[in-house]
């Protein structure tokens, strides 16, 4: 089972993302809540080529991903579930629960580290939020993810069902976080209880730079609360808030060729370096 799952787990995550692609790109179509700034058609086709060409970086520099590295650590009983074996379904959802607390991390990094945030802006400058800037990340930013992910599977050894699972999950997750929908208060407030939805998340797209700093989580909402960067509600309202990068408001950054360049901020890009401060609030 394990080696069907290697050998085959580039056509199961592509099926698995066109299927919760398909099914919350309907419900955004049928539900969405602010008005579009820019083609949808346009947005996708930025978005969608970016995620394809950070694949195929991704590609050239790994020799092997998460899912084969779990599958080499097994073979070779590195990792400590490997060393210290426990029940199967306790490992899956220790290692996912793992993965996601480490991601969560890494975007806190993502965010603090001001050589980082040059790259993780890419993602922040998009003005409005939909189910395709859950696939607006710089190839850098791949990168750097992907590193994190086989550090984490090598060392604690994770089983070869979850590292594929939660790579599924992690990017409908990612999609479904994004949507442009607004999900009622009773469902938000039972659901943020356990995942990240759309509401919450929205409020770390902010350009207010303490809600920006805020709201981290991919899957879990558990981790913004224990480690103190939970913020329930924007400061201008759910229906104000101002989306994007206030010093990258131009339309010329949501150009494919400018997502790719603004981290070495090429000169005709008039690209200020400055630290950012907090939007002025009407």
């Amino acid at each position: 089972m394990d080696t069907w799952l290697v050998e085959n787990q580039t056509y199961i995550r592509l099926m698995a993302f066109a299927f919760f692609f398909i099914l919350l790109a309907l419900w955004e179509t049928k539900r969405a809540t602010w008005p579009w700034v820019a083609k949808r058609r346009l947005r996708w086709q930025r978005h969608i080529s970016l995620s394809l060409f950070s694949k195929v970086i991704i590609r050239i520099l790994f020799p092997f991903l998460a899912v084969t590295t779990a599958f080499i650590a097994q073979h070779k009983g590195v990792g400590y579930f490997n060393e210290h074996p426990m029940p199967l379904w306790f490992e899956i959802i220790c290692a996912m629960v793992l993965l996601d607390v480490v991601l969560y991390f890494q975007h806190r990094i993502m965010h603090k580290i001001s050589l980082f945030w040059r790259v993780h802006r890419v993602h922040h400058m998009d003005r409005l939020l939909d189910i395709s800037t859950g696939l607006r990340f710089h190839p850098i930013e791949e990168c750097l993810t992907m590193c994190f992910k086989l550090l984490v599977v090598g060392f604690i050894g994770a089983p070869i069902v979850a590292v594929l699972l939660y790579e599924i999950l992690f990017n409908a997750f990612t999609m479904f976080a994004h949507l442009n929908v607004h999900l009622s208060s009773r469902t938000d407030r039972i659901l943020r209880w356990f995942i990240i939805t759309p509401n919450m998340h929205r409020i770390h797209h902010s350009d207010y730079l303490k809600e920006t700093n805020s709201n981290y989580g991919f899957i879990l909402s558990c981790w913004d609360r224990i480690f103190s960067s939970y913020t329930p509600m924007p400061i201008t309202g759910e229906f104000k808030i101002s989306i994007g990068l206030e010093e990258f408001r131009e339309p010329k950054f949501q150009i494919l060729e400018n997502m790719l360049l603004v981290p070495f901020n090429p000169k005709r890009l008039k690209v200020r370096h400055k630290k950012r401060l907090p939007s002025r609030i009407a």
